[in-house]
């Protein structure tokens, strides 16, 4: 009998907890991937946070440049974009479609504007500007991309938070998680997560109890969450005393980390992405625009993608990609790439990321200066060797040696610039070596042949080991600017067409060189600069590559064919198409975190066919001719071309004498000013590629004329003195 009570109690108990679990509410699991959205968050910022003292977070510090427009609004929609956007004022006034403005239901103000019903939705009655901003664009750019992609694969986004102001609505998380037509389908963003409090900026601050509980009860897969109160105090720091501002920001820093904390403890399966979508003020004020950016949750070390394959540095453009990468979403048509981490400790990953934001800050800084400074140096000796040209009489030979020395040692500032972040000896070395080169040679064009073979060969080192040297120069490219990551870059390009092809010409003609049978190594050697130039995993400069193809073909056929001149246009025309063709196949074949601009391309050219080339060519000659009314380099191009151009007036006769000793030489300047050309014409800042490529002939042709002019040639010399001189 007691063992019959047992069993029925039991029982009893057993149905009661069944009937218990199932009176208990199902809770949501979370999102799966958490973005917060920390305006204007730095180093220091970080650094306060127990998650980075444990090692928790892969860092990486992300270039924030947008399309155009209003600068923070674009920032917000370039990250739900995956392309540079352009802002628009107001952007950020999104609404539940139940809340007022201007005296109406935002769904119903919505429905107005667009035709589309808003109901149970927060909705953007901006839509219209928005889109209308973005047709500006001459590139792959729409409107909710993200949250597009998320729909596209049945995945749901969750917006959360706000900034609004006293008298504004500000809802950046509504404006990065809405889709195209300007809605979002979940989330809170109203007041209601905001608590009234005089002690903060504009009354108001976050109520991250009701902000965590909101993202937590969520069935979204991705949460975008505003913090809201770092855009407040940006907005409030004019009427702070400094004292106050570092109190006010130190509480809010405490209190973001906290709730991110909380997060993270709550949502263990989860990833937080924190970004930066707009630097610091201090960095906005002085042009530098690079944010933090942070992942908890995956492996701690160093962030990088595919748009800057630069260790330590990504762009906006790659967020979205990020997302939709991790949830197994197709990015569309976002032109960024995701993220990748390379491992290492969170301390070392930011160690490595101050050291490089500093010298990409101090090159950036400085390089307006420098580079005025170069172009100023030509321009001036240029001029001064013209007027040495056209005086009648014959000068010194000291002096006139001392402005050639002048114009070789111009001639070797590339290769300085290209060492000098090495150590301030090396470009001293080079210096030293050339003056006690010309004390010693009385023959200027071995000064520049050496120059110029071993600028070409060392910027062909440092390409092939991946820029080491070209990411700090004043000469490389400008990822603040957001341009350009990796590769050549188009000065450098140009450099490196110009000095290979004139220190081939040069070396051909020294009288212990043999030239005859070189065909098949002549066009080798052409061809590793041409295929080391447009390599994805090297050079990646699609324009580089057609424009050496032009120098170095012409150069090449001159010299070893019989071939007329529009036969070897032909002939030219037709290798380039080939390259094109070729280079295209290898590059869409690779991976994609791993394709260049010409993989890129070619994607777009399928998705989108003759319109994408069009819009590549509009964009191409709208910035070339930007670039030749407001640039410095369409002044060392038009300089250059008008020193070749007068040097072959004065001395006179001096192109004939030109072919006749010096034929080598002579391909070698019509090969180069091919190569000018064409790097003008094929590159979007064609004007800076060619005004370098031009360069070395350019300075070559006046180095010598001084000498026929002025009687400096060697009397053992092979060449003969132009009576008219």
């Amino acid at each position: 009998m007691v063992k019959g009570l047992r069993q029925r109690i039991l029982r009893v108990i057993l149905l009661a907890a069944i009937v218990n679990l199932l009176n208990i509410p199902v809770l949501a699991a979370g999102p799966k991937l958490v973005l917060v959205l920390w305006h204007g968050l730095t180093w220091d910022d970080l650094k306060a946070s127990q998650l980075y003292a444990d090692g928790l977070m892969a860092l990486g510090t992300m270039n924030t440049r947008i399309g155009g427009g209003e600068m923070i609004s674009g920032a917000y929609l370039t990250i739900s974009s995956g392309s540079r956007a352009f802002g628009t004022h107001g952007a950020a006034a999104m609404y539940h479609s139940h809340e007022q403005t201007g005296g109406v239901k935002a769904g119903q103000l919505y429905e107005l504007r667009t035709g589309r019903t808003g109901n149970n939705r927060i909705v953007n009655p901006q839509i219209a500007s928005i889109r209308s901003a973005f047709a500006e664009a001459k590139y792959p750019l729409e409107v909710g991309a993200l949250a597009d992609a998320l729909r596209r694969a049945n995945l749901k986004i969750g917006v959360f938070g706000n900034s609004d102001l006293q008298d504004q609505r500000v809802r950046w998380a509504a404006l990065v998680g809405m889709d195209s037509d300007g809605q979002a389908a979940l989330g809170l963003v109203s007041d209601e997560v905001l608590i009234e409090d005089s002690a903060y900026p504009h009354g108001k601050r976050t109520d991250y109890h009701k902000l965590l509980a909101a993202v937590l009860g969520s069935d979204a897969d991705l949460a975008v969450v505003d913090l809201g109160d770092p855009y407040r105090l940006s907005t409030y720091v004019q009427h702070l005393i400094p004292e106050q501002l570092d109190k006010l920001k130190a509480r809010m820093v405490r209190e973001a980390w906290d709730f991110i904390a909380e997060l993270y403890a709550e949502l263990p399966q989860a990833e937080i992405l924190i970004a930066a979508p707009y630097p610091s003020a201090d960095r906005a004020e002085v042009g530098r625009w690079f944010a933090p950016v942070i992942v908890i949750g995956g492996d701690a070390g160093l962030l990088t993608s595919g748009t800057t394959k630069w260790p330590g540095i990504i762009s906006n453009i790659d967020l979205a990609p990020t997302i939709a990468n991790r949830l197994n979403a197709d990015k569309g048509p976002m032109l960024g790439r995701a993220v990748t981490v390379d491992r290492m400790e969170s301390q070392a990953a930011l160690a490595l990321i101050e050291q490089l934001e500093e010298r990409v800050f101090w090159v950036n800084q400085h390089r307006g200066s420098v580079l005025r400074i170069l172009v100023g140096i030509q321009v001036v000796l240029y001029l001064v060797t013209l007027a040495l040209l056209i005086i009648p009489k014959v000068l010194s030979r000291r002096f006139v040696r001392s402005v050639q020395l002048c114009l070789v040692l111009s001639l070797s500032l590339p290769l300085i610039l290209l060492l000098l972040p090495q150590g301030w000896y090396w470009p001293m070395l080079i210096i030293l070596l050339l003056v006690l080169v010309n004390l010693r040679c009385q023959n200027q064009l071995a000064s520049i042949m050496a120059v110029a073979l071993i600028t070409a060969g060392l910027i062909i080192v440092d390409v092939i080991r991946g820029g080491v040297w070209i990411r700090y120069s004043f000469l490389g490219y400008d990822p603040v600017g957001g341009a350009r990551y990796y590769g050549i870059g188009n000065e450098y390009m140009g450099i490196l067409i110009g000095s290979a092809i004139m220190g081939w010409a040069l070396l051909r003609e020294r009288p212990w060189v043999k030239t005859k049978n070189t065909a098949f190594l002549d066009l080798a050697v052409f061809l590793a600069v041409v295929f080391i130039i447009a390599a994805p995993q090297w050079g990646t400069n699609v324009g580089g590559m057609i424009a050496a193809i032009c120098g170095f073909g012409i150069a090449w056929l001159l010299a070893h064919s019989r071939l007329p001149w529009y036969s070897c246009v032909v002939v030219v025309g037709l290798a380039v198409a080939a390259a094109l063709i070729g280079l295209m196949q290898l590059d869409v074949g690779r991976p994609e975190d791993l394709q260049s601009h010409i993989g890129q391309t070619t994607g777009l050219i399928s998705a989108n066919g003759l319109n994408t080339v069009k819009d590549i060519i509009v964009r191409k000659l709208s910035m070339n001719l930007r670039l030749l009314r407001y640039s410095i380099w369409s002044r060392a191009l038009l300089i250059a071309i008008a020193a070749m151009g007068a040097s072959l007036i004065w001395p006179s006769r001096y192109l004939q004498w030109l072919l006749k000793n010096y034929p080598d030489l002579v391909v070698g300047i019509v090969g180069t000013l091919t190569g000018t050309t064409a790097a003008l014409i094929f590159n979007d800042s064609g004007v800076v590629a060619a005004a370098t490529c031009s360069f070395f002939a350019a300075t070559t042709m006046l180095t010598l004329a001084l000498s026929l002019k002025h009687n400096l040639l060697p009397a053992q010399s092979h060449v003969e003195k132009d009576p008219h001189s």
